[in-house]
Parts: structure tokens; C-alpha cells; sequence
């Protein structure tokens, strides 16, 4: 309708023009030498018209006329585009579907038709690695970071390109590459801290953690939890390589972000104790083991004086246990050091409610032992002896991941490299670190009078993982030790967080597993 009005309304304006022109007076006469025209005003006027329209006309056929082979050329090059870009997108639907052949086919279309422009070098990538061309692969996406419109897809290809090869430090330079690129790209910032972690570079791995946290992309709880294992891991490098201070201060930096992590405490009371300062290693372990007690912290413990006597000793490892009195660790503890003081039945009712469920090796061997300080090497000890053959596992270090164990916490596990999976698992399976007895009698004659407290391992070599799933004689894990011994250090260990605080089951083969305490 205002279309219908507005049309009116210029025709009345072009209308009211025309009879406004036609009443104009007078007359245009053209004079030549031998000719002289005279026209009226309106014709004048009228004539000019027409003769602008023509000209412009005759301008505008004769540029096409000399634009034609241009635009004939243009034109083409339009349609092979437009072909090349159909083509492209086929492909890369052919690469998504798995169909090499028709990947192939249509890459070859494509390159013929519009060269090398990013999407076909990014369809001919593609297609060279589906047919295993690793070579022309990484060629295409090389090509590709030349453009800064596909410069960061190319960083992508190549980067799977050198972890299939793996060439991790390769995969390194480009990750660090594709974040300087996009400082918010969730793989780079990933691959940054897998890379590192595998490479054991922690302080690199923990950078990676805060630029994983300030993008958004990280729980700060989970954060803090992962700097404190990496933490905790360069600690145990820097107490290898014999860098004390160094190792205590990454100890404390780990005990600052999770107090009572189990593996820094033990590094800073050893730490502690080297430079006199008992009374803060002791707060150390107490702490810890007031979190989730572990066979090494009590190592630690009782390592700290190394001249007090047996019965001091037992006093004050006693005291460790009284702060998590319900745990199965303490329960044990408690029952070692009343062995130590030749209390064995005051021992036996600290074992009493792991006697009532399902014994544990190291239970059933330390039930042994009070009987036979009870009564002699009477039927209820070698009961308890012969029990031990069947027992469940007591705990080692599992990775949840992989199933696998080994005998000493790390940040990742020995055998598939998982960051931060392994935990404190009783009735996982173990590795054989002593030969098993031939029979009952050789297995409990070779353990004597002895107070297995803690489990002997020998240390798996690097890169060897246990293997524990082997059927052998479980009682042969344990090697004889007196009981003071037992309680003193031999090459302490550090421990992991399992993380859950609340016991909880897991299911490994048939067996269910049952994990304690909190780290």
C-alpha cells in the first residue's frame, strides 16, 4: 500500500514538472552557416534529455565491449572456485565418513581446481593421514602456517602428528607454539601439563596448572591438589639429587596447599630432623597420620631418636597411634609397640576388631606372634601362621587407572603413566619381592619369633611395574624382624592421597578392595 502511494505521488510531482515546463515562454534557436533550428523552450529541454540517456547508452556498450575477455576470464575463475569449494566440502565429508578412495578423489578435484588455499591443504592433510602418509601430511600442515587463518589449525595437525611419532619434545614446542597463539585453547593448555608431567619437568607441569586455572578451565580445588603432588614430586627429585633445602622448601610448599600430605611430610620431617628441629618433624607426622596413617610415617616416627630407648620408643609411637585410634594402621602400630614391651595380650585386644572381619596378612602374622608369646609355639599360633598363607593382601600402592602396583608412591604411576592415580589399597595384588617358602612348617620356622610390622619390599626397578596378579605364597612377603627393628627406619617411603576421605570399595578381578585412610 505506501509502495502504491509513493508512486502515486511521484508521478503527480513529474506531472506538476511537466506542465510547470510547458508554460514556459520563449524559444532556443541554434544557428549554424548554413542552418538555423528555433525551438521551443520544452522541446529544448526534451532534447537534451534524450541525448544524455544515448550518450551514456553508447558509453556503457562500448565498455563492455572492451571489458568482455576480462569478465569471461573472472567469471570462469568464479566457477572453478565455486567447483574447488564443492569439492572441498565433499572431502572433507568423505574424511569424516572413513571413505579414503572417494577422500582421495576429491582432493586431487579440488587441488586441481583452486590450488593450495587453506581448506584444501587442510582436506589433502587429511586425506594423506588416513592413507598413512605421515610425511605429506605434516608437508600440508607446514604449508598451513604460513596463513594466518588456518596457522593454528596446522599447529593442531602437527602436533598429533608428533605424538603418534612420539616425539614428545617436538609435541612440546608446538603446544607452548599454539598457546602463545591462543592463550585459551584448552588442548594446548592440557598437552602443556600431560608433556611436562611425562618429561617429570614439575615446576613446568605446575605453570601449566595456574594458566589452566586463570583460563577458567580448572577447579582451583583440583588445582591445588594437583601443585601439591607436583610439589611433593619435585621434592622427592630434589632429596635424590641431594638438594636438601630445596627439597624441604617443595616440601612445605606442598604441606601449605594440602596440610597433611602424606609424601611432603615425611621429606620435610626428614628435613626437620637433619637440622635438630624434632618437634616440628614430630607436628609433621602427627599431622599426617592424624589424616591417614601409612607404614612410613610411623617409619619416620620412630626414626627421629635414634638413641631413646626401646620402651620410649614404644611410648611414643603408641602416642601416634592414640591419634587415629580407629584406623587399621594404628590398631597395628598399637599392637607392635605393646609387643615390644612384652604386653602380648593387651596387643591382642588391639587387634581384636581386625580379627573379627577378614585378617589381613600382616594381622594374622602379628596374631602368631602374641600367641606365641603367650602360650609358646602352641596349634593357635601356627593356626594363625597357616592363615596368613590365605590372608588378603594388606595395603600397597594401586593406580586406578591400570590396576597396577609398585612398592613406592611416585606423582605417576611406573606403568601408565598416570598423573596422580595411585592410592593406598589394601587387597590389591602385590609383587613377589622374596621367594616363598616350600611349605607351612619352612614359612613359620623361617619367621621364628619374629614381629612383622611392617611389609620388607625390595624397590621395583625404574620402568618395571609389578605385575601382581601371580599366584604365589603371600606369608613369604614378609621378612623376619624383631619388633624394635621393625618399628625403626630402613629407606623411608613416601606415601600417596588416595583422595576420598570416607573408606570406600572398588572392585579389582573378584576381589573387592578396600581403601584407607585419606592419603
Amino acid at each position: 500500500m505506501m509502495r502504491a502511494l509513493w508512486l502515486f505521488l511521484l508521478i503527480a510531482l513529474m506531472a506538476l514538472g511537466a506542465s510547470q515546463v510547458a508554460d514556459i515562454p520563449g524559444t532556443v534557436t541554434i544557428v549554424r552557416p548554413d542552418l538555423e533550428i528555433s525551438l521551443s523552450i520544452p522541446v529544448a529541454i526534451v532534447g537534451v534529455i534524450v541525448l544524455s540517456i544515448t550518450t551514456i547508452l553508447a558509453y556503457r556498450l562500448i565498455t563492455a565491449f572492451v571489458d568482455a575477455p576480462a569478465e569471461f576470464f573472472r567469471w570462469r575463475a568464479m566457477g572453478r572456485q565455486t567447483r574447488g569449494l564443492a569439492a572441498v566440502t565433499k572431502g572433507l565429508v568423505a574424511v569424516a565418513a572413513g571413505d579414503d578412495e572417494e577422500a582421495r578423489k576429491q582432493t586431487r578435484k579440488a587441488l586441481s581446481l583452486v590450488g593450495e588455499p587453506p581448506l584444501a591443504l587442510l582436506l589433502a592433510a587429511q586425506a594423506a593421514q588416513m592413507e598413512g602418509d605421515d610425511e605429506a601430511a605434516q608437508r600440508y600442515f607446514t604449508q598451513m602456517l604460513q596463513s594466518k587463518e588456518t596457522e593454528f589449525l596446522g599447529l593442531r595437525g602437527l602436533y598429533m602428528s608428533a605424538m603418534r611419532r612420539q616425539d614428545i619434545s617436538q609435541a612440546l614446542l608446538i603446544a607452548e607454539r599454539a598457546r602463545l597463539l591462543r592463550p585459551r585453547t584448552r588442548w594446548a593448555l592440557a598437552a602443556l601439563f600431560d608433556l611436562n608431567v611425562g618429561l617429570r619437568k614439575w615446576t613446568e607441569a605446575a605453570a601449566a596448572v595456574d594458566m589452566q586455572v586463570k583460563a577458567r578451565q580448572l577447579d582451583p580445588a583440583i588445582a591445588k591438589r594437583r601443585k601439591a603432588v607436583l610439589a611433593a614430586a619435585g621434592a622427592q627429585a630434589a632429596r635424590e639429587a641431594g638438594e636438601g633445602e630445596q627439597a624441604a622448601r617443595l616440601a612445605e610448599e606442598a604441606l601449605s596447599l594440602v596440610p597433611g600430605f602424606g609424601p611432603a611430610a615425611i621429606i620435610a620431617a626428614e628435613s626437620a630432623t637433619a637440622q635438630g628441629k624434632l618437634w616440628r618433624a614430630s607436628s609433621l607426622i602427627e599431622a599426617a597420620w592424624s589424616r591417614g596413617p601409612h607404614p612410613d610415617l610411623a617409619r619416620t616416627y620412630a626414626g627421629m631418636r635414634a638413641e631413646e630407648t626401646p620402651q620410649a620408643r614404644a611410648k611414643r609411637l603408641s602416642g601416634l597411634a592414640a591419634m587415629n585410634p580407629h584406623h587399621p594402621e594404628s590398631r597395628i602400630l598399637a599392637a607392635a609397640a605393646s609387643m615390644s614391651q612384652g604386653r602380648y595380650q593387651e596387643a591382642s585386644e588391639h587387634l581384636r576388631p581386625l580379627t573379627e572381619s577378614t585378617p589381613t596378612v600382616r594381622v594374622c602374622m602379628l596374631m602368631s606372634e602374641i600367641e606365641r608369646g603367650l602360650a609358646g609355639e602352641s596349634m593357635i599360633a601356627r593356626d594363625w601362621a597357616t592363615r596368613a598363607l590365605k590372608a588378603p593382601h594388606d595395603a600397597t600402592w594401586a593406580c586406578e587407572a591400570c590396576l597396577r602396583t609398585q612398592n613406592e608412591w611416585s606423582a605417576t604411576c611406573n606403568a601408565c603413566g598416570a598423573f596422580d592415580t595411585l592410592t593406598w589399597q589394601s587387597g590389591a595384588p602385590e609383587t613377589d619381592s622374596r621367594p616363598a617358602a616350600d611349605s607351612i612348617t619352612a614359612y613359620t620356622s623361617a619367621v621364628g619369633n619374629a614381629a612383622p610390622l611392617y611389609r620388607h619390599t625390595v624397590k621395583a626397578e625404574p620402568g618395571q611395574p609389578s605385575q601382581g596378579r601371580a599366584p604365589r605364597d603371600r606369608g613369604a612377603e614378609y621378612s623376619p624382624m624383631p619388633v624394635d627393628d621393625a618399628m625403626m627406619p630402613t629407606a623411608p617411603r613416601a606415601p600417596d592421597d588416595p583422595g576420598p576421605e570416607a573408606e570406600d570399595y572398588t572392585l579389582g578381578g573378584d576381589r573387592k578392595r578396600k581403601r584407607f585412610g585419606l592419603w
